[in-house]
């Protein structure tokens, strides 16, 4: 059984909208029907939603602008068009601005389940794949300078091993620049803000080569440095 998912529907022809909903609450998700557009005001669209299931020609606003407004606010949700507009052209839109699937009318109650079912098989893999990097923990060999993750390991050089052993056991995991530049033995007025962010730039992309996130370090305010991955240093 897939993962039961938070869904709306947009549909103005209400008989239509009316079975889509039956069929798939009779599969155990949480469904909600709404006739145009419009009626997935601001408050709606920020609350949680998985699935939007829309039709193109709305009353309004079309589909695709709802598309548009919805990927915008949810951008890791699930998005399905069930349109009678079945052109190349109309399809090949549909996917630009943010479609998973795309069913043409007539669509039966088995598809319209079975495209329901796959993704929520994706949003469940990718729920799982972002508790998995959450709970994430990087090693540093600090003897051999070896960063280790679950893609695989790394070689540091003195310096970048200096400097996440001291953010990994900083407070928050941050530090001021001139902290950074004074543990690897730089001085902060002869050695340029440009030349350091290249040397985390280095820093940042070996941490992302053994599986960390992009944002595992970042620049935050005050010229400070943040980890933001757990690492264990032995």
């Amino acid at each position: 059984m897939s993962a039961l998912l938070n869904i709306v529907i947009v549909e103005d022809n209400d008989p239509l909208r009316e079975v889509m909903v039956e069929v798939l609450q009779a599969q155990g998700h949480h469904v909600q029907g709404l006739d145009c557009a419009e009626a997935l005001d601001d408050s709606l669209i920020r609350t949680r939603i998985d699935l939007l299931v829309s039709d193109l020609n709305l009353p309004g606003a079309d589909g695709y602008s709802l598309t548009r407004r919805f990927r915008a606010a949810h951008p890791l949700a699930g998005i399905i068009m069930v349109t009678a507009r079945t052109d190349l052209t109309d399809k090949v839109t549909g996917y630009e601005v943010g479609a998973d699937v795309y069913l043409a009318k007539p669509v039966s109650p088995e598809e319209l389940v079975a495209a329901v079912g796959s993704v929520a098989r994706r949003l469940q893999a990718q729920q799982s794949l972002g508790i998995a990097r959450a709970s994430m923990s990087l090693q540093l060999d600090s003897r051999q300078s070896l960063l280790l993750g679950p893609l695989g390991q790394c070689p540091l050089v003195a310096a970048e091993s200096t400097i996440l052993t001291a953010l990994a056991r900083a407070p928050d995991q941050q530090l001021e620049v001139w902290q950074l530049l004074e543990l690897i033995g730089l001085d902060l007025d002869s050695y340029t803000k440009a030349s350091f962010e290249v040397r985390m730039v280095r820093l940042r992309k070996k941490l992302v080569e053994v599986g960390a996130e992009k944002s595992s370090l970042r620049a935050v305010h005050r010229g400070m440095y943040r980890l933001n991955v757990a690492l264990s240093i032995y």
